[in-house]
This record gives structure tokens, sequence and C-alpha cells, in this order.
């Protein structure tokens, strides 16, 4: 007789083997490195919508927003409440401008005003993110992996990047595409049979009140300046995240391109309160346990089937934001480095070659820090503040184009990235979240690179000027 361990487990692998055979199979429609970048623009604007909600419904979304959930309640869902209000201003603002500039990374975009000085800063933090994001993709999914399948966390950590390496080198985008609108259906199936069970076993809202502190039930529990923090931070992902770019330069039209927006914004809503009622409702029926394993945990309410069909849901959300992540950074490495610098003839085969190479080492490359990540949460949106700084540069670029220069842009974002990341290793001294550091110290950096043009441009216009009279004195003399 089966036991539930192994039924748990027979669905996963199917379920991993299904969506790997997917994506493998996707390599015939890869032929051109721009088809395996953008997709050759085949995909209508639902479908686009999906693929820019994929990357911000991971692990960070669903078992870190439970996590965090599990001690601070219903206000955790902010977390992606302020991500769709991110989502409704790129769409009514920047989905246009960057779909017109006809640059499917946001290096290049940036590089149109400030330079290729800027470019490669851009492409470089852009990749760091990224990697950030794959790294607590990494250790939340080997968390459920290493709970239910009973293996080592650093085993399940190298299995979760090796299925996903696998499909996405072989397909590119069209393996994301195709591989990312099945882990979706299975992340909205995973969470609405775990919160069923999870609400019926406190015997629904009114016995989850019940049993809640009253802290836990109010919406601005975890602090209005964590909940501002949160927003700009999401606001500067979805502004300058490069798969972002890249899944918008993916659709026909401006019009297209602004409805995956919406689309995108719609969706991630319900995806917020289902996982903090989650993770309230585990804070009641597990009190004892690591928050980390809030969501988990609620598999052992349901029998093996639809347990298995929850665990699918998580590693689905997993599979898709490294899927996302690991394509956005290996087309920066191929615009940016591999193209200038080794494929000035423009070779697409070799172009191709690389991106399949890029695709491979950007996926495999964080599984060791995985393995050591902090809080899953409080990561994502380090990553998310890295990303917030490019945003910063991306509303001047577009709106005060002359503020600042190419050169004032790079130290921007040199000068943040740095102080940025110390602050957050140093826990948020002042209890001042690093996102705000990362958004203001590129504004600051660039002020000053403004004042200092600014106040050379008037001394060599005295100069000019006296240089005119001393001509004219000598003209009359």
């Amino acid at each position: 007789m089966l036991t539930a361990s192994t039924i748990i487990m027979g669905i996963v692998i199917l379920y991993v083997l299904a969506t790997s055979c997917l994506g493998v199979y996707t390599k015939r429609f890869s032929k051109s490195s721009d088809k395996y970048m953008t997709g050759g623009k085949a995909f209508g604007p639902f479908v686009i919508g999906v693929l820019m909600m994929s990357e911000f419904i991971g692990t960070g979304s669903t078992i870190g927003t439970a996590q965090t959930a599990f001690s601070e309640g219903i206000s955790a869902s902010w977390n992606l409440i302020t991500l769709a209000l991110a989502f409704a201003l790129f769409a009514y603002t920047l989905a246009k401008k960057f779909h017109e500039r006809g640059e499917y990374t946001i290096s290049g975009a940036i590089s149109k005003t400030y330079g290729n000085g800027a470019r490669t800063i851009t492409s470089i933090v852009m990749i760091y993110a990224l990697g950030v994001v794959n790294v607590s993709m990494y250790a939340g999914g080997a968390a459920t992996l290493s709970a239910i399948l009973h293996i080592p966390h650093s085993m399940a950590a190298i299995l979760v990047g090796v299925v996903t390496v696998v499909y996405v080198s072989l397909g590119g985008m069209f393996a994301v595409a195709y591989t990312n609108l099945i882990h979706a259906f299975f992340k909205y199936v995973g969470l609405i049979l775990a919160v069923s069970f999870s609400l019926a076993a406190v015997g629904g809202f009114s016995g989850l009140s019940i049993e809640m502190k009253p802290s836990m039930l109010n919406w601005t529990g975890i602090s209005w300046p964590t909940i501002i923090a949160w927003t700009i931070a999401n606001i500067g992902s979805i502004f300058s995240t490069q798969y972002i770019i890249q899944a918008v330069s993916s659709t026909t039209d401006d019009a297209n391109a602004k409805k995956a927006s919406i689309y995108a914004g719609l969706m991630v809503i319900p995806v917020g309160i289902m996982a903090a009622l989650i993770g309230m409702a585990a804070s009641v029926l597990f009190p004892d346990i690591a928050s980390s394993e809030a969501f988990p945990m609620t598999t052992t309410l349901m029998n093996p089937f639809l347990a298995g069909l929850v665990i699918a849901g998580l590693i689905a959300a997993v599979f898709g934001t490294v899927a996302a992540s690991t394509i956005g950074a290996a087309a920066l490495l191929l615009k940016d480095f591999y193209t200038p610098f080794f494929n000035r003839e423009g070779s697409d085969s070799k172009s191709l070659r690389f991106s399949r190479i890029a695709t491979i080492v950007m996926g495999l490359l964080p599984i060791p820090f995985a393995i050591f990540a902090p809080e899953i949460l409080n990561t994502i949106f380090f990553a998310r503040a890295l990303r917030t700084t490019i945003a910063v540069i991306v509303i001047l670029m577009f709106y005060f184009p002359r503020f600042s220069s190419g050169f004032g842009a790079t130290m921007g974002m040199v000068s943040a990235v740095v102080t940025t990341t110390i602050w957050f290793l140093s826990g948020n001294p002042l209890h001042i979240d690093n996102i705000y550091i990362a958004a203001i110290t590129p504004l600051i950096v660039m002020s000053i690179d403004h004042l200092f043009r600014k106040n050379k441009r008037v001394h060599q216009n005295e100069q000019s000027i006296d240089m005119n009279d001393s001509y004219q004195v000598k003209k009359i003399e």
C-alpha cells in the first residue's frame, strides 16, 4: 500500500517531469537568439500578463508571505497588494515608453540616454539583483522539497536549480512562457486548496478571528513605514526589472503592453491575501513550528493526492520565478557583454549558443548561496531594493532626461548598490529599511552631479563673457 509521502513524491516528480518535457519540446521554436529572448512577439496580452506576474509570485509571495503572516497577520498581504499598484502605475506610465524604445534589455533602454558606461553598470546591478532573487527562490523551494521529500536541504536546492536550467536553457522565452502558464495555474490551485483546508480547520473566518490576537487582524499591523517601503520597492521592481521589460517587448504593440500590465496586477492581489490567511491559520493550528514551515504544514490537513497538488503549486512558484530571473540575466549578459566584445560580426548561431550557456551559469550560480539564505521575504525585498535604484534612473531618464549626466547616473547606481548592500547586511540600522537607502542614494549623487555641472557651465559662461569683454576693450584701444 502506498504511503502518503510516496503519493506526494510521485505527484511532484510527475509534475516536474511533465513541465520539463514541455520546456524541452519548446526548443524547436527557439531557432534564433531573438526568439530565444523574446519569443518572436508570438504571445497575446493575457499570456504576457501571466509571464509578468510569474516572477513576483514565487516563494517570496507564497511561502514568504505566509511566513510573515504567521507572526504579523493579515498585513503581510501588502507584500502583493502594493505590487498590484505598481503594475497599474507601470501600465499607465512606462509600458508604452519601454515598448517604443525597441530594446528588450533595461540596460539598452538606459544607454540611449546615459551612454554605455551607465549601460554596463545597469546590467551588472540587474544581474546581481536577479541572482539574489534566485537565491531566495532556491531557499524557499529547497525548504519545501526537503520537508516533503525528506531529502537534505542542499540536495533539494540543487534539484530545483538543475530542473529549471534544463528546460529554460533549451527553450528560452518559449519555454518560460508555456511552462509558466502551467506553473501559474498550479500556484492558484495550490493556494485555493491550502487556504480552504486551513480556514476549515480553524472554523472559517469567524473561528480565525476568535483564535487570533486582535493585532493579527490589523491591516496596518506590519507598520506604515514597512508598507511604504514595500510600495517603493515594488514600484521600483516593476519599473526596472529586466524580465518585465523583456515581457513588454514580447507584445505586438503599445496597447497590448498596457493590457498585459493591468492583467498582471489584477491576478496578483488574490495571491497575497490567500497566502496571508494560510500563515495566520497556521499560527493557530501549528503554533510551535518554525514560521517558514507555515505554508508547507497545511498539507498535513489534506489527503495525499490534494497535498501533492499543493506541493506541486509551491514547486511551480519556485520554477516560475527562477525561470523568469534566469532568462532575464542571460539576456543582459548576451546584449551587454558577449555581443559587443566577442560577437561583433553578429553571428546568430554564436548568440544562441551563448544564450544557452549563460542561462545554465545564471541558473546554477545561486545554489550555494541558497543554503545560507536569511529570511525569505527579507531577501526578496533586498533584491527589489536593488532594482529600485535602477527604477529611479529610469524615471529620470524618461521624464527628466537632462537631469544629471551619464557619469552621474553611473556613480549613482554604484553608490546605491554598495550602500544598500552594506545597510542590508548590517540589519537595517536606525530602523531605516534598505529600500529607502536604495531610492535616495542615486538621487543624492545625481543631484550633486547636476549642481556641479550647472556651476561648471555658469563658470564657463562667465569666462566666455570676460574673454569677449577683453577682446572688445582691445579692439577699442
